[in-house]
């Protein structure tokens, strides 16, 4: 079967002589044989005119053009696998074909299996002498598979379990802990927001957001023009982070700037476990972004296409999405998916971000509470996040504490069998419902009746539970607030 991989006119000007153009072109899996078809003319210049203004251009003196004196044009083909280089074809012709597959190849090029991922087809402009040299590059796949129709991704099919453990250990004698409010997710008019970086900061600073990343999409220009205007006189604290926004799949990076930074468009479907790994030997925080969106061509790239051999090098999913993400099904199926990674052993956090465009007068925000010591730095929050120190909320506040000092994202090791839970939610509202939740499902409920505040303690048997986490529902049913876990390791009683 033979697939039409890319297709491109072409029209240059004497402005391109000695550059390159590179077409960076998807190549699937499967595929046996790559065909280029490239043509341009004209491949000799014979106006007089036109052959003098050259010669000026290039220094000589016009007593050098005789009669018959005419100039020829050149532009040749390169090409990079997503393994390294695989050859050039150096040669005049207004039509060309080349040929690579894994046992031959057409002159100058190497034969060889042909990988999938991003491939490179470079014309080179060695001579474009002429006012106007115009032209076509097509790019063929043959495959031995029926290719025509894409199937629908699902976000994290086929994982291998897999993960880096995390220390989660504390003591009653670590120092006290406070709770900051927080925005993942934001961005503005150096990428697609039409807020300026002034409005987003003014903005936070009246919704009383304590740390705020700017997330633009392939860019942390704003993050560097919010440093260098003093007159935005900001409180709120910057968190540096940038939005990878691919063409199959949008992640959060957080962290120390120049660990942030890398040339998204190398990023491919074949090397994405690569990048991620690469990423976190900086010491990075890795969000997927709103895995269950719709995609192209509806949202391009926003669904989580990638498949992933595991979750090694991705500490949070963004599970809540938008201002009023309980009312989502994307988010929903999100959700869904978190928890039953979490089921599976997984120790990965889920995150929320208002993927912060513009204001939303009137609806409901979800905020991220992280936990962290007094006195905060950019490195304690993002300590705090890879654990999973945080909850999401749209209006309560939740203190959950296991054994008189575990809080979220710490690891309890229990002895005994036994676990004490101490819990306060405040800003509530009549019909809310509190839930409490193991790996495995609903351990208990209540129904809160007229409480703005609710505190209670009480004993809970460890029945195989590797996790506690709560959730908050209001009058309708719906989701307003929940937890990140608390982590149980069940250890033998000693004696």
């Amino acid at each position: 079967m033979r697939l039409e991989l890319f297709k491109q006119d072409f029209k240059i000007s004497q402005s391109a002589h000695q550059a390159h153009l590179v077409y960076r072109v998807y190549v699937p899996e499967n595929l046996t044989e790559i065909e280029v078809q490239f043509q341009y003319g004209p491949i000799v210049e014979t106006c007089k005119e036109t052959i003098r203004k050259a010669v000026i251009r290039e220094g000589l003196k016009e007593s050098v053009i005789q009669d018959d004196t005419t100039v020829r044009n050149l532009l040749t083909v390169s090409i990079n696998d997503p393994e390294g280089f695989c050859g050039a074809h150096h040669f005049f012709s207004e039509n060309q074909t080349i040929q690579i597959s894994e046992k031959e190849a057409t002159e100058g090029f190497i034969s060889g299996k042909i990988h999938e991922g991003f491939w490179e087809f470079i014309i080179s402009c060695h001579g474009v002498f002429s006012d106007e040299v115009t032209g076509q590059i097509t790019v063929f796949g043959v495959s031995l598979v029926n290719q025509t129709k894409k199937e629908e991704s699902i976000p994290f099919k086929g994982l291998e379990f897999g993960q880096i453990v995390k220390d989660r250990s504390r003591n009653s004698l670590c120092e006290p802990i406070q709770v900051k409010r927080m925005e993942l997710h934001s961005h503005t008019v150096h990428s697609d927001a039409s807020q300026t970086t002034k409005e987003l900061l003014a903005q936070a600073e009246k919704e009383e957001i304590d740390w705020l990343a700017i997330t633009d999409h392939n860019t942390i220009t704003a993050l560097l023009e919010a440093e260098q205007h003093n007159q935005f006189n900001r409180q709120v604290q910057l968190l540096n982070g940038i939005e990878y926004t691919t063409f199959y799949g949008h992640f959060l990076v957080h962290g120390l700037r120049e660990n942030i930074i890398i040339d998204w468009t190398k990023i491919s479907k074949h090397n994405t476990n690569k990048v991620f790994e690469r990423l976190k030997e900086k010491d990075v925080h890795i969000t997927i972004a709103h895995p269950f969106d719709g995609g192209n061509p509806f949202c391009t790239g926003c669904r989580w296409e990638y498949m992933l051999e595991n979750l090694k090098f991705v500490d949070a999913i963004e599970v809540w999405n938008s201002t009023n993400p309980h009312q989502s099904l994307s988010n929903e199926d999100a959700f869904h998916h978190w928890t039953q990674l979490l089921k599976q052993g997984y120790e990965i956090a889920a995150s929320s971000g208002r993927d912060w465009h513009r204001l939303y007068p009137g609806e409901a925000i979800a905020y991220t509470y992280i936990l962290v010591p007094q006195n905060e730095t950019e490195e304690d929050l993002l300590q705090a996040l890879k654990l999973g120190k945080s909850y999401i909320s749209i209006r309560p506040e939740i203190d959950f504490i296991v054994n008189d000092f575990h809080c979220l994202g710490d690891r309890v090791e229990d002895e005994s069998g036994e676990l004490n839970l101490s819990i306060a939610i405040n800003q509530l509202k009549g019909g809310d419902r509190f839930r409490i939740f193991s790996q495995s499902g609903l351990i208990l409920e209540k129904e809160l009746i007229g409480e703005y505040e609710w505190k209670e303690e009480f004993r809970l048997r460890n029945n195989g539970y590797s996790l506690l986490r709560i959730e908050v529902l209001n009058e309708a049913k719906e989701r307003v607030a929940f937890t990140n876990p608390i982590y149980i390791h069940r250890t033998e009683e000693k004696g």
